[in-house]
């Protein structure tokens, strides 16, 4: 037998078990051989739209258990599916449920990251008034620095 409840969306995420007895035999979440590898990004066309936004997110974070959606490093935030089409029905259900406010939908910025392997050659840089100069030579971190910031023993936040 099927039984549909409403306004049960505040307490559960993705999926639950309900039972009026004991005992109790939850139904595991269900795995997907899939994985969200498709990414845009979205953000409201009016910056006042944003708390819209995230209601609108967590609705279909919801209703779609293999959507994920993330803020980026630089501040965007990110919606990821299993693929092109699926992405698509999840950007036009986040637009459905967002109402007459509008998203914009763009690909995501992506950091580029690069390592140091040999010691550079000095390299000189002036100062735009052409009265100070700077020589510099790049050199890779040393293994034991980078394992200890790895662990998280020794902190190279930004303060």
């Amino acid at each position: 037998n099927t039984v549909s409840l409403m306004g049960l969306d505040k307490k559960i995420v993705k999926t639950a078990t309900l039972c009026d007895s004991e005992p109790i035999y939850p139904i595991k979440a269900m795995s997907f051989s899939v994985a969200p590898v498709v990414q845009r990004a979205v953000e409201p066309q009016k910056p006042s739209d944003l708390p819209k936004l995230n209601q609108a997110i967590k609705q279909l974070v919801n209703g779609d258990s293999l959507v994920q959606c993330s803020l980026s490093e630089n501040g965007e935030c990110i919606i990821a599916g299993a693929g092109e089409l699926h992405l698509e029905i999840c950007l036009n259900d986040l637009q459905n449920y967002m109402g007459d406010s509008k998203i914009i939908v763009k690909d995501p910025v992506v950091n580029y990251c690069e390592t140091i392997t040999t010691t550079s050659n000095t390299v000189m840089a002036k100062s735009p008034n052409k009265h100070n100069r700077l020589f510099l030579t790049a050199s890779p971190i040393d293994e034991i620095l980078l394992k200890d910031a790895l662990d998280g023993t020794v902190d190279l936040s930004k303060k």
